[in-house]
């Protein structure tokens, strides 16, 4: 998931690419995995945390089961990105919770 400038508005670029699978056992577990090309900390933190509230907010309005068969996610971050000026922490938890959302939908058209 990409989240870059449109023509006009204020430069920001963060780039991620998460696996989303079932976790199988327990309830509503996240689990969060970081194999990607060092990222700045407060960015992997922001990642992490767009992550969880997006997660946390599908399972409080359809509940995560409805979309894995499993009672949690695995979530593996496996490539982010970053501009040493256009980059921020709210960019990436912009497409942190964008991820999730894509993941969700395309799991749901399968």
């Amino acid at each position: 998931m990409r989240l870059s400038p449109s023509t006009g508005a204020q430069p920001v670029y963060a780039e991620i690419v998460v696996d989303i699978e079932p976790l199988e056992g327990g309830t509503n577990e996240f689990e969060f995995v970081s194999l990607a090309h060092p990222l700045r900390a407060e960015f992997a933190a922001a990642v992490e945390s767009g992550l969880r509230d997006e997660l946390n907010s599908q399972v409080a309005t359809r509940g995560l089961s409805s979309v894995f068969e499993g009672a949690g996610v695995r979530v593996t971050l496996t490539t982010a990105r970053s501009h040493d000026v256009d980059s921020s922490v709210s960019a990436f938890l912009t497409v942190a919770r964008l991820a999730v959302r894509a993941a969700i939908e395309r799991r749901r058209r399968s």
